[in-house]
């Protein structure tokens, strides 16, 4: 980086919930915050709060090139 560049940042607040009944399983959703704009946008899926956050950061840039398939329960 040059010294006329500045460091372009991106920082998120994510809230998950976490609903459990005893006739259902557990499941989230949740909400994500852009902290430079404010903007906030709700989630029921892990691609959505990915999605908003691609708009910002290039994540797929930022991906090793074979991601792992493994669910997120199991790790």
């Amino acid at each position: 980086m040059s010294a006329d560049t500045l460091p372009q940042i991106s920082s998120f607040i994510i809230r998950f919930v976490r609903d459990e009944t005893p006739a259902n399983p557990a499941s989230y959703h949740g909400t994500i915050r852009h902290i430079q704009t404010a903007e906030e946008v709700s989630f029921h899926e892990w691609r959505e709060a990915a999605e908003f956050m691609n708009r910002f950061v290039q994540i797929a840039e930022m991906l090793p090139p074979s991601f792992p398939e493994t669910p997120i329960t199991k790790l």
